[in-house]
């Protein structure tokens, strides 16, 4: 147990302002980032996926932001491995790590330790439901999964073909809900000390206002030209990061089958929903304290709260943390 390397999550939804408070706290923790984004991972979608500027980063060390090519797939089993590298390489130089993002599978499976393996895997079966999704669309088979596994159908939406096909795979080859992979996966005890500070609004319209004005503040920052680009490098092929929020919806607009105003709608209507499956995620997770930005006069005060349990963390283990919130 001595031996687990100690580090600070900072998850919760989407526009919450998780990027900003990680920051300030890897500033004053003499801390650096690792992103815990399964879309931030891809170079060239920098303002779709919110990826943090040079001059947010405010010379903050980051990693695993925009080092795969879009065409490039990427699991979480990928990610673990090179998280955990990331995060061992910080600690072994006497810095603090913060694990920050909203990809709430990534986080879970890096914290539990989770051993991926070939369990829940049929060639036949993934035939079967490619074969299913070809003839008959994509919603029979997300209506199956929300009926096996309700908890991975939260995380999962509903136009992500690849993860879907795999959750149902699992469902049908293994005879367990997908989500179980990482409760049940030959772990050894947790690699990390950790606490997560989950980032929310106890008034849920303000969050959807956040939402809103920051898909407002990506077009102007040029998210059109990026998705444009995006299309036409790229195309729609299967790819994962086509997937990517804020994109697919702007490809109908690009074709000629809506007009802007209803790409935009679209963009933030999704980004609602997404942050309602997160929510529902990070809710179900361990060693975690909320921190509701609108019980805070200001970014400073929920930064102050957020460093007091930090350094608690740091510094004394479990039980004091217990005791600073």
């Amino acid at each position: 147990m001595e031996n687990r390397i100690k580090l600070l999550a900072v998850c919760g939804p989407t526009a919450s302002g998780k990027t900003a408070l990680a920051i300030a706290l890897a500033k004053a923790l003499d801390g650096e980032i690792v992103s815990c984004d399964s879309m931030q991972i891809y170079r060239g979608m920098e303002i779709g996926t919110a990826k943090p500027t040079a001059e947010e980063m405010d010379g903050v060390p980051h990693h695993l932001l925009g080092f795969l090519d879009p065409a490039e797939t990427f699991s979480a089993a990928d990610y673990t491995a090179l998280a955990g590298k990331a995060i061992r390489d910080i600690a072994s130089r006497g810095k603090r790590p913060l694990l920050v993002g909203g990809t709430g599978l990534y986080a879970r499976a890096l914290l539990r330790g989770t051993s991926f393996s070939e369990k829940g895997r049929d060639e036949a079966v993934r035939q079967a439901l490619e074969a299913e999704l070809a003839a008959g669309g994509i919603g029979p088979l997300y209506a199956r999964l929300q009926s096996l596994d309700p908890e991975a159908a939260a995380q999962i939406h509903p136009n992500n073909t690849k993860r879907l096909i795999r959750a149902l795979e699992y469902c049908q080859a293994a005879g367990e809900p997908f989500s179980a992979q990482a409760k049940t996966a030959n772990a050894a005890a947790p690699p990390y000390d950790y606490v997560m500070l989950c980032l929310a609004c106890r008034d849920r319209e303000k969050l959807y206002a956040r939402i809103n004005a920051r898909v407002d503040a990506m077009l102007q920052a040029g998210l059109l030209d990026e998705a444009e680009r995006y299309f036409r490098q790229y195309g729609v092929s299967g790819r994962t990061s086509v997937q990517a929020i804020g994109y697919k919806e702007l490809l109908p607009y690009f074709e000629g089958r809506c007009t802007l105003d209803e790409a935009v709608e679209a963009i933030k209507r999704e980004t609602r929903r997404y942050a309602k499956r997160q929510l529902t995620w990070f809710r179900r997770e361990e060693n975690t304290v909320w921190l509701y930005t609108d019980d805070y006069p200001d970014a400073a005060a929920l930064t102050e709260a957020a460093l007091r349990i930090a350094e608690a963390h740091f510094s004394a283990g479990s039980d004091e943390r217990k005791c600073a919130r």
